[in-house]
């Protein structure tokens, strides 16, 4: 097999039937090949930088958390397993792949291994009785299928005691729960990310005093004593930041008792940035996922900021926090701009993908999707990114979102 250098990794979750989070879908792809046909060619070599990646350079437990990651086998990996734990992995079998019989004594060695096996992409294939045997998890493309009743017969027909029904692409709220009703126990897509359209309901009180918050910390002409204020008057907010002030990561040597005194330590822009999460964290009706994915897209910013013009690393933190904003809250993204008279750079970004900051979104969100093919690498490279720094900028950034998170808890 070829070596790539640099390899992109993405990770996307999926979520049970209570949207919490219980596995990670590790997706990885050379630069520049990145095209739908370079899986079928080069399906070996993603699999083995995924692997590489995953549990070498970065290790498994920074990337999933402990959790399960589903990774892609072509048939080269289905007859030669690599030596990593069985009991971290669930081995994808890829769509191009013919599902006969000859796989089982393939599927049986996994076993043996601690694998868990999924049919990645499925969309009705007939399935042999005795291949079926060795499968635990089916992931299903909905998109593939004309409606929810197909998806409800094709489980039907196929269900057995320990078999797990894994709806992907999932984009909607509406999608989410018409897979609930079909039968499907997991879930993988970003349907936690939209908002929910409220059509005239009455925003709670939680989500109107959160808003005001976001109000004062964003507000450009904000003075540093009008957000200690606002800080200060909320004993929660005030206990958890102070909370990761003195949090081991930030390694201060005496304990920080005041607000004050930790915008001395950390400094304001960082704690306005800090505020912003927390005020959002305290949005309590919303998975856990979204949060993960906001404070993720958040900490990539930062490590970007650096390649963007006249944008400052808190500014790169803050807009990342935003951008899921609207999935917070449930009201749409240019209302929500509106009422928090937010910059007029922020609003461009976040409604218009325009400006700086929305170019830097726009990076953001095709690596997150691991939407390679179409990012302009050619620009990423006058900016001074490498395929290897954008890399390295997303590892760390989920490192530093994991330490981030762990501090809240």
């Amino acid at each position: 097999m070829t070596n790539f250098s640099a390899p992109l990794l993405a990770r996307q979750p999926i979520l049970n039937k209570n949207q919490e989070i219980v596995g990670y879908e590790l997706l990885s792809r050379p630069v520049p090949a990145a095209t739908e046909a370079w899986q079928a060619s080069h399906g070996d070599s993603a699999t083995s930088e995924v692997i590489t990646g995953a549990f070498g350079d970065l290790g498994i437990e920074e990337v999933t958390g402990g959790l399960p990651a589903f990774i892609n086998f072509t048939r080269f990996w289905l007859e030669n397993p690599p030596m990593i734990c069985g009991q971290q992995v669930v081995a994808e079998i890829l769509e191009h792949l013919e599902l006969t019989t000859d796989l089982i004594p393939h599927l049986q060695k996994l076993k043996k291994l601690q694998f868990r096996v999924a049919l990645d992409d499925y969309t009705g294939a007939v399935i042999p009785p005795e291949l079926l045997d060795h499968i635990d998890i089916i992931k299903v493309d909905i998109l593939a299928l004309d409606n929810p009743q197909k998806m409800t017969d094709l489980i039907q027909q196929y269900q057995r005691p320990g078999l797990s029904w894994l709806a992907e692409k999932v984009e909607t709220q509406e999608d989410f729960e018409a897979c609930l009703a079909a039968g499907f126990e997991l879930f993988q897509g970003y349907f936690f990310a939209r908002p929910h359209t409220l059509y005239g309901k009455k925003i709670s009180d939680n989500k109107l005093s959160v808003l005001k918050l976001l109000r004062v910390l964003n507000n450009p002409d904000s003075e540093v004593d009008d957000v200690t204020r606002v800080i200060q008057a909320d004993p929660q907010l005030s206990f958890r930041l102070l909370q990761i002030v003195n949090s081991a990561s930030m390694g201060c040597p005496t304990e920080v008792t005041s607000i004050n005194r930790a915008i001395m330590i950390i400094g304001f822009d960082r704690l306005r940035s800090w505020s912003n999460l927390l005020a959002l964290g305290q949005l309590n009706d919303k998975p856990r996922a979204l949060q993960e994915q906001a404070v993720a897209r958040a900490c990539l910013a930062r490590q970007l900021a650096a390649h963007w013009k006249n944008t400052d690393k808190e500014t790169a933190f803050t807009i990342g926090l935003l951008s899921l904003l609207d999935a917070f809250v449930d009201l749409p993204m240019p209302l929500l701009c509106q009422k928090l008279k937010l910059p007029d750079a922020f609003t461009k970004a976040l409604t218009e993908r325009s400006g700086e900051l929305g170019a830097l979104l726009k990076v953001i969100l095709k690596l997150e999707q691991a939407d390679w093919s179409t990012l302009n690498w050619a620009a990423l490279e006058q900016r001074g990114l490498s395929s290897q720094d954008v890399s390295l900028a997303y590892l760390e950034a989920l490192t530093d979102a994991r330490d981030l998170i762990q501090a809240l808890s």
